[in-house]
């Protein structure tokens, strides 16, 4: 017998859960956000806070981005901070450095100086990705659902996204891949594509690759306190707004209860919660473990398709003196070890840890036959990610001081002593804890969407990375306005019932 009841469950503490949970709390329903087993965000290595996993800002000045952060209150308090705008996004080619300016005079001086044989060609590009940043910038500010089920969804898309150069599987203009196939420029875009997304390059339609290409041009940046502080925001938002947060508790099944709601389990004290919808913000692999049988997601997958695993992500710490690093290098790059090909690319991270030391951390992708997600350790990442920043910094092993990598199985190492160093969550380390990146059978919405954010149980609603993989940053936020709209109208269309002429009139 349930012992509480609330509006919305929330299983997850991840971007997508979290912005939606916030929304419907603001809407004034009791909502519950349970945990699920996800990893704390940060965790302290020789009193140096690290984060496996940052959050990379892309399309802050989109609309969806925009209007959401204002409805929560929080559109300030990210300015406030972002990094420095002047700071750049780098393109680090074997024989190229070239910076990714917003200002298109300057970024296209910048091509006239590394590259000129594409100046005029690049010149094209960027125009047309600045016609193509507007023209989805108006279909994404009409509050559609993403992606479209209902016939008046679909019909709602159809229209918003009529006269477009992009058909309804987002294929149309190319953006870079109009240069040569083994041009070094059309490489470093398409492998940058992995690293601000939930999709492979060769997933990716026109449509999602030129909407990813005109927010690299607008700028790339990260927070000050990174996903750890915004996600403790989230939380402050949504426990304000009168909804509570459990970010150590999870669910260990759910029960449909007819027109009752749903009844799910607490994994710790057997507690029986009651609730009229669920968010499910977790994979979908999970999902189906809740469920007491996978009849229902198994219709769903005959649908769309189930999404496979095919790589995954993984991050090297490196602890250095400041003066071993070079002016150069801007918090953000992307690391090209081949000029002719987008397979092997390192995302850099730089920010400092005092007056004396910068964090350097190398951002990879890792194919899944190379993973055994069990026990054993992946020796290569290290060595890898160390050859790579090698390239770019100057004597590094005399500047290094410790090295860690929380996903090979390895332990953190301090390099001028060579010993053991003590982590503050030795449990949560090891390749389960890296993220995946899937292949999705169907996309819809312009390539943008994976999964449905209905499912075919009723009340229960996907809203996770895998509704929107194509957009990234922008994609969460497309994610977890949609599941909360469709929540939302359903409870004020049975607040206006209740408060009908009807409801005073007894039979």
């Amino acid at each position: 017998m349930p012992t509480s009841f609330y509006d919305v469950i929330v299983l997850g503490t991840y971007l997508e859960p979290l912005l939606c949970a916030a929304l419907l709390a603001r809407e004034g329903l009791r909502v519950l956000v349970l945990g699920q087993g996800a990893p704390d965000p940060s965790y302290t290595l020789a009193g140096v806070e690290v984060e496996p996993h940052a959050l990379t800002i892309t399309g802050a000045q989109s609309p969806i981005v925009r209007n959401t952060l204002d409805e929560l209150a929080l559109r300030q308090d990210l300015r406030q901070r972002m990094t420095d705008r002047r700071s750049v996004f780098q393109l680090l080619l074997p024989e190229h450095r070239i910076n990714l300016h917003p200002e298109p005079d300057r970024w296209l001086s910048e091509l006239a100086r590394e590259l000129p044989d594409v100046r005029r060609q690049a010149a094209d590009i960027t125009r047309t990705l600045g016609e193509v940043r507007v023209e989805l910038d108006a279909t994404i500010d009409r509050r559609l659902i993403w992606p479209p089920e209902t016939f008046l969804e679909r019909q709602q898309f159809s229209l918003a996204t009529t006269g477009q150069r992009y058909d309804r599987q987002g294929q149309g203009w190319t953006s870079w891949n109009q240069l040569a196939m083994r041009h070094p420029l059309r490489n470093a875009f398409a492998a940058v594509l992995p690293h601000v997304s939930g999709l492979l390059p060769a997933q990716h339609s026109d449509a999602t690759r030129a909407r990813l290409h005109g927010h690299l041009l607008s700028g790339v940046t990260e927070l000050t306190g990174g996903w750890t502080w915004f996600r403790e925001a989230l939380f402050a938002r949504i426990r304000s707004w009168g909804s509570d947060v459990r970010p150590k508790e999870r669910a260990d099944s759910l029960r449909h209860e007819g027109r009752n709601g749903h009844t799910i389990r607490l994994g710790r004290t057997d507690e029986e919660i009651g609730c009229s919808q669920i968010v499910h913000g977790t994979p979908i692999g999970e999902l189906s473990q809740l469920l007491p049988e996978r009849a229902p997601m198994t219709s769903m997958f005959e649908r769309v398709g189930e999404p496979r695993s095919r790589a995954y992500r993984s991050s090297v710490h490196l602890l250095v003196g400041k003066h071993g690093v070079p002016s150069a290098l801007e918090p953000l790059a992307l690391l090209c070890t081949s000029a002719t090909t987008d397979e092997k690319a390192f995302l850099l991270r730089s920010h400092d840890v005092d007056q004396d030391r910068v964090l350097l951390t190398a951002e990879q992708l890792i194919e899944g036959h190379l993973v055994d997600t069990g026990s054993s350790p992946l020796r290569f990442v290290r060595e890898e990610a160390l050859a790579a920043m090698r390239s770019i910094v100057p004597f590094l092993d005399d500047h290094a001081i410790w090295i860690d990598s929380p996903h090979d199985g390895l332990p953190p190492q301090g390099l001028r002593d060579d010993t053991e160093l003590p982590c503050s969550d030795p449990w949560a380390r090891g390749p389960h804890t890296m993220k995946a990146i899937y292949e999705y059978p169907t996309q819809r919405a312009l390539g943008v969407c994976g999964l449905p954010t209905r499912t075919p149980v009723r009340g229960v609603f996907l809203c996770n990375e895998q509704v929107a993989p194509g957009l990234g940053f922008e994609g969460s936020f497309l994610t977890a306005t949609s599941v909360a709209k469709i929540i939302g109208s359903q409870y004020r269309r049975q607040d206006w019932l209740r408060r009908g002429p009807w409801a005073r009139r007894s039979v």
